[in-house]
């Protein structure tokens, strides 16, 4: 009896067939590691027609294809395609963002070099990783914490880093000069929690420092948010607007339900805010209130039926609109704008119109005012009237203020009064 055909890989005996490729030559495929490969020429694909799987095959007569290895895929790709014949295991592991992989998936001619040792490391890094994150989660991290986390540490383990010696990966950091301090230190917290959830001590070991360096934001004109909103889908240009006139981050304007606005007021209220930040009710235009009175009520949710997904879609579409405009206008300029760039530009005009560094902290819902402080170095915006803002809860204080040639603006919904007087200068 003939020995069964074997998986040049790993040694396995457990092969599918796995159709032809291009030249005709039957491919083959171990149900083990996924490894894809095809018979040499000494064996045609007549004489394998009618098996379900390859067990008369001489062993020894197969070859590695030149397809790359499906275990050097990156465990950060998103695209979740499963598999047939898989555990129940293995399909909860494809369903993590840092684990899918897409079964036969053709990646370049380059042979593959993995050796054995290197695939265990990488099944043990994976199982870890599963493991690590299951641990964040019961923390009550967030999600995307959680995600970032796992995707730093394989980020070190993808650059030589041997995550059992704390020594190997300050090395790693050192010798790396791609990496922003920035991201090093997004690296070195992230392995902190590793290896506190692995019990790897660090007390002996001296940790370097690395400080994020604060940048300026970039805050572009008026005109270019609105001709992005005009060329923008009816939903997308209502999210922009929102955004615009709310200075809300993504997330929290996918959130936003049809009881968090009030279109008589022009009051639209953040009742869920991110990062942990402070909820809070913005004025807002009527054109604003609108565009949002246009969309479909199909979900509590004003943009979707799950904020996540409404997040992930309209900043597909944005980007989508934004490379059609400037295809259109060749304004180079417009690629430098991102929906986090509306919140920016949000905070920036409101401080320039207010002079108010707190009134600023308070709409923009941030915990520290050292979040809030780099809207005072931005530069004055030509598009942008500023007005000195006062705040006056009695009749007294409106009287003063009039006979100072301030002019009322509007009533918060705490009940509060603003006056607003246009200065002719900056200071």
């Amino acid at each position: 009896m003939t020995e069964a055909a074997q998986c040049p890989r790993c040694g396995s005996d457990r092969i599918w067939k796995a159709g032809r490729d291009a030249k005709g030559k039957q491919l083959l495929l171990c149900r083990d590691c996924l490894r894809r490969f095809h018979v040499k020429g000494n064996v045609t694909p007549e004489s394998l027609e009618g098996f379900e799987a390859i067990d008369e095959v001489p062993n020894g007569i197969v070859s590695c294809s030149t397809k790359k290895s499906l275990d050097q895929l990156s465990f950060m790709l998103s695209k979740d395609v499963g598999s047939h014949k898989l555990s129940s295991v293995a399909n909860s592991l494809n369903t993590l963002p840092f684990y899918n992989r897409e079964l036969g998936t053709e990646m370049s001619t380059q042979r593959t070099t993995t050796t054995f040792q290197d695939r265990t490391s990488e099944q043990t890094l994976k199982g870890e990783l599963v493991t690590f994150t299951f641990h964040s989660r019961k923390l009550n991290l967030a999600m995307v914490t959680t995600y970032n986390r796992a995707r730093c540490i394989e980020n070190l383990y993808r650059n030589g880093a041997n995550l059992n010696n704390p020594d190997s990966i300050l090395t790693v950091l050192a010798l790396n000069e791609k990496w922003s301090d920035s991201y090093k230190c997004n690296l070195l917290q992230s392995y902190k929690a590793f290896a506190k959830w692995k019990k790897i001590s660090l007390q002996d070991v001296e940790l370097p420092k690395y400080r994020s360096k604060e940048t300026q934001p970039y805050v572009p004109k008026e005109t270019l948010l609105d001709q992005l909103i005009a060329s923008s889908g009816w939903k997308t240009s209502a999210f922009q607007q929102v955004l615009k006139e709310t200075g809300a981050r993504t997330i929290e304007a996918a959130s936003l339900q049809w009881v968090d606005v009030d279109a008589t007021s022009h009051i639209i209220t953040i009742r869920n805010p991110a990062k942990g930040g402070m909820p809070r009710q913005i004025h807002v235009s009527e054109r604003c209130i609108q565009m949002l009175g246009r969309l479909p009520h199909q979900s509590d949710y004003i943009f979707g039926k799950n904020p996540k997904s409404i997040a992930e879609r309209t900043r597909i579409n944005f980007y989508w609109a934004r490379a059609h405009t400037v295809a259109k206008t060749g304004n180079k300029d417009l690629l430098r704008i991102h929906l986090h760039t509306f919140r920016h530009f949000y905070a920036t005009k409101l401080y320039l119109q207010t002079r108010d560094i707190r009134y600023v902290q308070k709409k923009m819902g941030h915990k520290s005012i050292a979040s809030t402080i780099i809207y005072e170095n931005s530069e004055p915006n030509q598009d942008v009237e500023t007005f000195t803002v006062k705040a006056v809860t009695t009749k007294e204080e409106a009287e003063k203020l009039i006979a100072l040639g301030y002019e009322f603006h509007y009533r918060t919904a705490d009940g509060v009064d603003l006056f607003r007087k246009k200065v002719t200068g900056f200071d």
